[in-house]
């Protein structure tokens, strides 16, 4: 009897997992025959590869073809290839694919409901009453809490490298970016550059961007298996919500509830709150051209919820971006040359004092970074989903609910978008080369209505926080670290895997090129 019970529990766990193993298939598009419960990501699933390899070694296997299908654990997925077909996905036919996955599900996690996660119209009013926020005139505004940031930056660097010219970049720099987005965005000192921060509560909150290996099967089972992940109870993120909360709360406390002039992410959300609701156009008028509104209910969940998102994305994408950019300098001596010059002549050109002008009067440790983000992208996969049913160029058709993943790191090492891809060469992002790049082939920050609505916030505060290291010191890689990195195959943005290693080494004149406060 026991026998008879166990093969049928067997039987019916192969039927549900193999179930949508026809789906491609049906509709003639090009993939990857799945294995059974893994599909086709099963490196990644089982911590073999990091994400974006896996999905560029699908891609490769039909070089010709402008999208392929794969499963993702056992439900399928479109990996679109043609910049064109990406184009139609984020852009022009934007309204069939806002979502970004598991939509259905966005509800069950307070988190959740943050501007990077929301679909719909839930995005489309949170994306139009934070867009103020990140306009050109009110990051300019914020560049003296910048400044502030990097003098305590400078500080840290000196004590630091005074006990030993060998540090790990990504730590480094994660002190350095949270001290800017808590700042910026919450208007209070994070204390992450003090001496003491072993215990800091925003220094442990990095956990969530660079986990350890032990949470990754939380996150693969949310994402291959939602419904048995939220019919658990299980929560991807919990204490960190109620820390945020606490933190706006007591914000706004102090500032007895009332806008304080800084224009801050605080000022904004006080805002939303003291209305109860925030209004917005309609995701739906994309489609049919009407202009239809829509209001937002304003509750402590969403309020938390934008916390946890700023904080976040505002320290861990531009921490890991500087942590590449300092590993491609340390490599390239020559180029870290032109940017040493560079820096030495802003800082004689403004008397060594840090101001905004840093922003637009570095083309090219800028395009140093555009660089690093094409080497490395910290999404090396962008995911999205088909919000309504979908017909391709060609009569494809696409069901509701189907996941879509741009291969990112696939298109930045694509030597037909990018020749000799794995050479670091930052004159691609200079004059007429940058100019010339393929449409839709270079998405370190997203592309259409949804990409990073940060951007000019994070290359700010990286610009400020590369002139702060780069004045006094040279960047060398540490004895063993390697000239080619791997990354951390459990996280789905990337990581060194055994960090970045690096020494600083003072520089002739270091003395003539102290900040002037």
């Amino acid at each position: 009897m026991f026998f008879y019970l166990l093969l049928t529990i067997l039987t019916l766990i192969y039927f549900v997992s193999t179930r949508k193993y026809d789906y491609w298939k049906k509709r003639n598009v090009p993939h990857v025959k799945p294995t059974f419960m893994f599909g086709n990501y099963g490196d990644w699933i089982l911590m073999k590869k990091f994400q974006g390899g896996v999905i560029q070694d699908l891609c490769k296997k039909f070089p010709n073809e402008k999208f392929i299908g794969a499963y993702f654990g056992t439900e399928p997925v479109l990996i679109p290839i043609d910049p064109e077909v990406i184009k139609l996905i984020v852009t022009k036919d934007f309204y069939y694919f806002n979502g970004r996955d598991l939509s259905e599900h966005s509800h069950k996690e307070p988190a959740a409901r943050n501007l990077l996660i929301s679909h719909g119209d839930n995005w489309k009013v949170l994306r139009q009453n934070m867009t103020p926020l990140f306009s050109t005139a009110k990051i300019k505004n914020m560049f003296h809490l910048i400044a502030n940031c990097s003098y305590a930056f400078e500080s840290m660097l000196d004590r630091e490298i005074g006990m030993s010219a060998k540090v790990e970049a990504e730590d480094l720099t994660a002190r350095y970016t949270i001290e800017c987005i808590v700042s910026c965005a919450f208007g209070v000192d994070a204390n992450t550059m003090s001496e003491e921060v072993a215990d800091n509560p925003f220094k442990k909150l990095t956990q969530f961007v660079n986990p350890p290996k032990t949470i990754a099967p939380y996150v693969l089972l949310r994402s291959m298996w939602p419904s048995i992940f939220y019919g658990l109870g299980l929560k991807i993120v919990g204490k960190q919500i109620d820390f945020f909360n606490n933190l706006i709360t007591n914000v706004m406390e102090t500032r007895n509830y009332k806008p304080s002039g800084r224009n801050d992410f605080v000022d904004i959300i006080m805002t939303w709150k003291q209305s109860s609701k925030i209004v917005g156009d309609s995701v739906k008028n994309m489609k049919t051209g009407e202009s239809l509104k829509v209001a937002l209910d304003v509750n402590d969940n969403l309020l938390s919820a934008q916390c946890f998102l700023f904080f976040n994305a505002g320290f861990g994408t531009s921490s890991s971006t500087l942590s590449f950019t300092f590993y491609e300098l340390a490599k390239n001596a020559v180029i870290q040359d032109k940017v040493l010059a560079e820096v030495d002549a802003l800082m004689a050109r403004h008397e060594n004092k840090l101001i905004y002008d840093c922003v637009t009067e570095l083309p090219y440790l800028e395009a140093v970074i555009s660089e690093a983000l094409r080497l490395h992208p910290i999404l090396p996969m962008i995911s999205r989903e088909v919000m309504e049913d979908y017909t391709l160029p060609g009569g494809v058709q696409l069901s509701k609910g189907l996941r879509v993943h741009l291969p990112v790191y696939y298109l930045h090492h694509n030597p037909e978008y990018f020749p000799e891809p794995e050479e670091f060469r930052p004159e691609r992002f200079l004059g007429d080369e940058r100019r010339n790049i393929n449409p839709y082939t270079y998405l370190p920050f997203g592309e259409g209505p949804r990409n990073c609505i940060g951007m000019r916030f994070a290359k700010m505060q990286m610009l400020a926080g590369l002139v702060t290291v780069l004045k006094k010191y040279r960047l060398e890689l540490d004895d063993g670290m390697p000239r080619t990195l791997s990354y951390k195959t459990h996280t789905t943005t990337a990581h060194a895997d055994g960090g970045i290693r690096l020494k600083l080494v003072e520089r002739d004149g270091w003395q003539n090129r102290v900040f002037v406060k």
